[in-house]
C-alpha cells in the first residue's frame, strides 16, 4: 500500500509541476498586443522589438509603428519572439512588413531561453538575416488549421481542403526558406496529422538550419 501510495503522489506531484509551467508560460503571454522597444545596450545601432503574445492583430501596427519612430536611430532590428502561434492571416502580414524593413535595416531574429516560437511564429521567425536562439527555446510545427471568427474553435474541414492548406502554408513558408532541405522532406512527413515538437538543441544537432546560433 505504501508503495502504492507513493506512486500516486508522485503523479500528483508531476502534474501539479506541469500545470504549474504551463500557467506560467500563459502567464507570459497575457500581455496581449503590446509591443516592448528596447535599444539594445551592447550595439548602439541596435533596437529589439520584444513580442510576447499570439500572432494577432495588432502584432503588425505595433511593428510597424516601432519600426517608424526607431528606423532612422538604429541600422539593425532585432525582433524577440515568445509566441504560441495564432493567425496565418496577421502572420503573412508580418513577413510582408518585416521583408519590407529588409530593405534598409538589418533584421535579425531571436527566442529567448525556455520561451516557444510555435505554430505560425516559426515563419516569421524564420525571416532573420541572423537566427539566435537558446538551446531551452521550444518549437512546435503543425499543419495549419481553420478556426471559427466568433467562437474561436477549430472547424472541421474536409480532408482535402486541409491538404491543400497544408501544401499551400509548407510551400510559402518553408519550401521558400533556408531551412535545409532534406530536414525539410522530414518534418512535410512527420507533421502529418500531428504537432512536432523540438528544442533549440534538437533542432541544431538536427542540421535544420532554422536557428543559425545558440546562446
Amino acid at each position: 500500500m505504501a508503495i502504492k501510495f507513493n506512486q500516486i503522489a508522485l503523479v500528483v506531484m508531476i502534474a501539479i509541476a506541469c500545470y504549474l509551467a504551463w500557467q506560467h508560460q500563459q502567464q507570459l503571454f497575457e500581455d496581449k498586443g503590446r509591443l516592448v522597444v528596447e535599444r539594445d545596450p551592447a550595439y548602439d545601432d541596435t533596437v529589439v522589438f520584444s513580442w510576447k503574445s499570439e500572432i494577432d492583430v495588432p502584432m503588425r501596427r505595433r511593428v510597424l509603428e516601432a519600426f517608424e519612430a526607431w528606423k532612422s536611430q538604429a541600422s539593425r532590428i532585432i525582433i524577440d519572439l515568445h509566441s504560441p502561434g495564432g493567425s496565418l492571416m496577421e502572420g503573412r502580414r508580418v513577413i510582408e512588413l518585416i521583408n519590407h524593413m529588409k530593405r534598409t535595416h538589418r533584421v535579425d531574429t531571436w527566442v529567448g531561453a525556455h520561451h516557444s516560437c510555435l505554430s505560425m511564429c516559426v515563419p516569421i521567425y524564420l525571416q532573420g538575416e541572423t537566427r539566435l536562439a537558446a538551446a531551452s527555446s521550444q518549437w512546435m510545427f503543425h499543419e495549419p488549421r481553420v478556426f471559427d471568427y466568433f467562437t474561436g474553435e477549430e472547424v472541421k474541414t474536409p480532408k482535402s481542403e486541409r491538404e491543400g492548406l497544408a501544401r499551400r502554408f509548407f510551400g510559402r513558408y518553408f519550401t521558400n526558406s533556408e531551412m535545409n532541405p532534406a530536414w525539410r522532406r522530414q518534418l512535410e512527413q512527420e507533421w502529418r496529422g500531428r504537432e512536432v515538437w523540438r528544442t533549440g538543441r534538437q533542432l541544431v544537432d538536427e542540421k535544420s538550419n532554422i536557428i543559425h546560433q545558440l546562446f
